[in-house]
């Protein structure tokens, strides 16, 4: 038993698709796409695996949703991906600024979304892209450590060589940064999960799920 992760690509989504994306993410919509998806979120969906086999936040959505982008974050400053994560936080708020809040005034962003959470109004697409872009902001607001979220996955974080992928930005390198991300965690002392990665031809398709063994 294990998890997939399923990632899918830019470039193999309909004309439809791939204009809704350049609208959200700018003209240079594949990078960003990539950047986004295939380097940040791979490790945000990761950390939805590693929230699961220790079975934390399990009765609440939203609090493992922030969670696993505080694991992402928390992840990529402790390798020292610091330009790449400068670039994710632009993009991410460029985004933001964009998009109209569905907040309410005198509201905070969770109370908000702990109230509609498992409801129809969370099922609209604004107001759901919303909630996952705001979220990686307010975990880059957070700056929790890499130490604090490891120990609360109940490992205490070996020091170690740290691996870095250098491979470009594309969903045919996803693989390469998840493998990379598996090898330092496993050195960090982690309890590996079975992970693998499914890329998929649908852009819209971006989840973690369990699997049985086949």
């Amino acid at each position: 038993m294990g998890y997939v992760i399923q990632s899918g690509r830019y470039e193999t989504g309909t004309e439809e698709q791939q204009l809704g994306f350049r609208q959200l993410l700018g003209e240079d919509a594949l990078y960003s796409f990539d950047l986004y998806f295939h380097w940040y979120n791979i490790i945000h969906e990761l950390g939805h695996c590693f929230a699961g086999q220790s079975s934390i936040y399990q009765d609440s959505n939203i609090d493992q949703e922030m969670f696993v982008n505080e694991f992402a974050i928390g992840y990529y400053t402790y390798v020292g991906e610091t330009q790449r994560l400068n670039e994710l936080k632009a993009l991410i708020q460029g985004i933001i600024d964009r998009m109209p809040s569905p907040v309410p005034a005198g509201e905070t962003f969770l109370d908000f979304y702990k109230k509609i959470w498992n409801t129809d109004a969370l099922m609209q697409v604004m107001i759901y892209g919303y909630f996952q872009f705001r979220s990686v902001l307010e975990a880059f607001k957070k700056q929790r450590s890499f130490e604090d979220i490891a120990t609360e996955l109940g490992v205490k974080i070996r020091p170690s060589d740290i691996h870095k992928c250098n491979a470009e930005l594309s969903s045919a390198n996803a693989g390469k940064y998840l493998d990379t991300a598996l090898e330092n965690m496993k050195e960090f002392g982690f309890d590996i999960p079975r992970v693998r990665l499914e890329l998929m031809d649908d852009p819209g398709i971006q989840c973690a799920r369990w699997e049985e063994d086949k």
